[in-house]
C-alpha cells in the first residue's frame, strides 16, 4: 500500500506522454483551466499566497510552473528584492509564460527554466518558499518530487502545493462526477479526441489522472515522509482541490 501511495497513477512511458500532452494543449491551457475550475483557480492561488505568509523579498520557486500563473502570484506577493524562479519540463509552456509576463507589470522578473521536478538542478536549501500547482499527478514518482521540494527549501521555509482531489461527500461527489464528464466533452473542442503517443487524448488524461492518485491524508503521509513533519491540507471547492502546506 505504501508503494502505491508513492507511485499514484503510473504507466510505462508516462514522462514522455505527459510532456507531449502539455506541449499539445499549451495554447489553450489557461482557458481550459478556468473552465475546469469553474473559474475558481485564481481564488485557489490567492489562498496559497495567504498560506505562504510574509514572503516579501524572499527567494521563491514554482515547480511545474506551466504557463506561470502561480509564479506571477509569487512575484506580486514577494515584491521588489525577491527572486522568483519557475521550472517546468515542457519548453512550450515556458515560452507562453514568458510571453504572458511581458504584458504584466510585475515588481520582479521571473527566471524561467526548463527542468525536471524529480531532479531539480538547484542546490540544497536555496529557496524560502516552494510552490506547485496540479503537477504531482503528472510525475512518475510522487515521493521523489515532494522530496526534491524539501531538499531545495531552506530551513524555516514553507511549501504550498495545490492538487486535484475527489469530494468525499456522496451528494457533492454525484455532481462532481457529472461535471467531470462534461469537462471531457468540452475538452474535445481543443484536443479533437486525438490520441497522443498512442494513448488517451489530452483531456481524457487530465480528467482521469485523479484515479488512483493519493489525496488528503494519504498525500499528507507523502509530505511527512519527505521531511515535512507539520504537513497538513486544506479542502477547497467542496473537496475538488486540496492545498498542502508544510515547513522545513
Amino acid at each position: 500500500m505504501a508503494e502505491e501511495l508513492k507511485k499514484g497513477n503510473q504507466f510505462e512511458g508516462k514522462e514522455e506522454y505527459v510532456k507531449d500532452v502539455f506541449t499539445e494543449i499549451a495554447d489553450y491551457y489557461d482557458e481550459m483551466n478556468e473552465i475546469m475550475s469553474m473559474h475558481m483557480v485564481q481564488g485557489w492561488h490567492k489562498f496559497m499566497m495567504r498560506k505562504a505568509g510574509d514572503i516579501s523579498g524572499k527567494r521563491c520557486l514554482d515547480v511545474g510552473t506551466g504557463t506561470g500563473e502561480i509564479a506571477f502570484h509569487l512575484a506580486r506577493t514577494a515584491g521588489p528584492g525577491s527572486t522568483v524562479v519557475g521550472v517546468d519540463i515542457t519548453p512550450r509552456m515556458l515560452e507562453l509564460a514568458a510571453r504572458k509576463e511581458k504584458d504584466l507589470s510585475l515588481p520582479v522578473s521571473v527566471d524561467w527554466r526548463v527542468g525536471d521536478a524529480l531532479d531539480l538542478d538547484i542546490p540544497d536549501d536555496s529557496f524560502d518558499v516552494v510552490t506547485s500547482g496540479y503537477m504531482l499527478r503528472n510525475v512518475t514518482d510522487i515521493q521523489k518530487a515532494v522530496s526534491e521540494m524539501h531538499r531545495v527549501l531552506a530551513p524555516g521555509g514553507k511549501v504550498i502545493v495545490a492538487e486535484l482531489s475527489k469530494p468525499k461527500n456522496g451528494f457533492v461527489r454525484y455532481f462532481y462526477d457529472i461535471y467531470i464528464a462534461r469537462i471531457k466533452k468540452k475538452g474535445r473542442k481543443y484536443d479533437q479526441g486525438k490520441a497522443i503517443d498512442g494513448k488517451q487524448p489530452a483531456y481524457d488524461w487530465l480528467t482521469s489522472s485523479i484515479e488512483g492518485f493519493p489525496y488528503g491524508e494519504d498525500m499528507v503521509k507523502i509530505f511527512r515522509a519527505a521531511g515535512f513533519e507539520d504537513a497538513r491540507f486544506y479542502v477547497k471547492s467542496f473537496g475538488a482541490v486540496n492545498i498542502y502546506v508544510g515547513s522545513k
